[in-house]
């Protein structure tokens, strides 16, 4: 596994050896950055169930102001943190150890905003929905952010979910990226 663009392009991530951790595929990450482009650039970054962290490492190379990886497993929090030890310093990042659906919380409390929201849940759960959900009542976002759910392409992602409307959905092969954005205000 390795980044595939901007700054530290080629630099190559380490990941768990465990069914429980998949890391998305690379032409999934390729695709999914080609859909954002250069909307990455200055943004704030939120990755939920970071795994390696390698979304938001991918998202920082290409230029985003700000990450924060909310996974609730210490050996992933591990990786992340080994995976951004060629960094200088860890400015713009944070890296708490949380659920999900509480960090979600904390981050409303704490008037977080976020311009791109990318989750990627255990596939065979209902977390992806119900993390939706936390994210459509949440105040983290903004009017244009735009919410990315990796998932496996079985389940069958609602196309509005309270605030959230879905506006693309991409299949590669198994895996499938539905985005949303807020309406209203």
């Amino acid at each position: 596994m390795r980044i595939i663009g901007g700054e530290f392009r080629g630099r190559r991530l380490k990941t768990l050896k465990s069914v429980k951790m998949r890391p998305t595929p690379m032409r999934v990450k390729e695709a999914l950055f080609n859909v954002l482009g250069n909307r990455i650039v200055g943004s704030s970054f939120l990755d939920l169930y970071a795994g390696s962290g390698q979304i938001g490492i991918e998202a920082l190379s290409r230029g985003a102001k700000e990450v924060v990886f909310i996974d609730n497993h210490p050996s992933a929090l591990r990786l992340i943190h080994a995976n951004l030890g060629f960094l200088p310093s860890e400015e713009g990042l944070k890296i708490p150890r949380n659920n999900v659906l509480r960090a979600i919380s904390s981050l409303s409390k704490e008037k977080k905003k976020f311009d791109i929201i990318f989750l990627d849940p255990p596939y065979q759960s209902r977390l992806a929905k119900n993390t939706l959900q936390a994210l459509a009542k949440s105040d983290i976002l903004k009017t244009t952010t735009l919410v990315i759910a990796e998932h496996y392409k079985s389940l069958d992602l609602e196309r509005e979910i309270n605030s959230l409307i879905q506006i693309r959905q991409e299949r590669y092969g198994d895996t499938v990226l539905t985005f949303y954005q807020k309406v209203g205000k």
